[in-house]
């Protein structure tokens, strides 16, 4: 019996790749619910060979491991204990698997980690950070969840190449801020969120803002209502009752005979209630906080795959140096309990 090895996203994307280049919409092929630029990215699987995407992926992978070992030189961490926290990435079986068979996280991966990397050089690469955030965005939506510790890791101190009506702005700001009196409640709530929204906070959420919706506009106007109810719509209402990890799977297992429209909504409110906390309480802790809301965000989703846990697999080995899980007996045990949950 031969053992089909390529995921069946990847035969998705293929198809949605061929109505590409056939001058049609990727949203004839059923079950495609995913940005055009995927598709076209993968248009090459036609042109070219058919495993293109695969090695695309593959060397996304790659990438993301070159990141994550960059980073952690960033954060002084010597070279060559960096490469054993970059080999849970490169050398983590589930990762290869995931993206040789054809799923695109690792492209995801590489857009997150690639902010990350370029906020942390402010000066030189802030403009590309604003870039890549806009973009995972419009990739996939849920990275919006980083706006947060992303705003705040952006201090009001930090200082980049302004355009002349951010200076203006920023001279207007400091003038308010002299004039307000401390020991008035409404002027000090005032002066703190005219404090938060430093012009450098501001151009970020502009500028990221801009690619988002150009991007968003741009396949709007090319492939219309469907590109948003593939895109996005879709995942807000989607239910999953066969294969998936999620804590909200027996309920809505028991709820599939009478729907409720309402059930898919309610599970949003704890997710977002805790990524939203959690950004705020952990925001100048950049990795611990986008770390912890990703994994959080995954495990309250209503649906959960297996690639979804690179989501936050990607972010781990920045934060577990500055844990005290040590891989011995203890991280072994945690490593195996969790690979163990995932079989069934």
């Amino acid at each position: 019996m031969t053992v089909k090895y390529t995921d069946i996203d990847y035969v998705v994307f293929t198809d949605a790749a061929r109505y590409i280049t056939q001058g049609q919409s990727p949203y004839l092929r059923e079950t495609y619910r995913y940005t055009p630029l995927l598709a076209i990215l993968l248009t090459p699987n036609i042109y070219l060979f058919s495993s293109f995407g695969k090695c695309l992926f593959a060397a996304a992978d790659l990438l993301v491991g070159y990141l994550i070992h960059r980073i952690l030189l960033l954060r002084g961490m010597p070279s060559k204990r960096a490469l054993y926290f970059d080999a849970l990435w490169l050398l983590n079986p589930m990762v290869a698997n995931i993206s040789t068979r054809g799923n695109a996280e690792s492209l995801l991966g590489a857009m997150v980690l690639g902010t990350l990397y370029t906020i942390l050089q402010k000066r030189q690469y802030f403009y590309s950070a604003c870039a890549l955030f806009g973009l995972s965005v419009h990739f996939k939506i849920y990275p919006i969840i980083y706006a947060v510790p992303l705003l705040i890791l952006l201090d009001q101190h930090d200082t980049v190449p302004l355009p002349t009506i951010m200076q203006t702005y920023q001279v207007m700001r400091n003038r308010w801020m002299y004039s307000l009196d401390n020991q008035n409640a409404v002027q000090r709530s005032i002066k703190n969120t005219l404090s938060f929204l430093s012009p450098i906070r501001i151009l970020f959420g502009v500028v990221s803002a801009a690619v988002f919706f150009i991007l968003t506009g741009l396949m709007y106007q090319r492939y219309g209502h469907p590109f948003l109810e593939h895109t996005y719509l879709y995942h807000v209402t989607r239910e999953d009752h066969r294969h998936n990890f999620s804590i909200w799977f027996y309920s809505l297992y028991l709820g599939m005979d009478h729907r409720s429209p309402w059930m898919g909504l309610l599970a949003f409110v704890p997710q977002l209630a805790l990524v939203i906390a959690i950004g705020i309480t952990f925001g100048k802790d950049v990795f611990f906080a986008c770390f912890l809301q990703t994994f959080l965000f995954v495990t309250y989703n209503k649906v959960i795959t297996s690639q979804y846990f690179m989501w936050y697999i990607c972010l781990f080995p920045l934060i577990l140096p500055s844990t005290k899980i040590q891989m011995k007996w203890k991280g072994v045990l945690l490593l195996a309990g969790w690979v163990v949950g995932q079989l069934n």
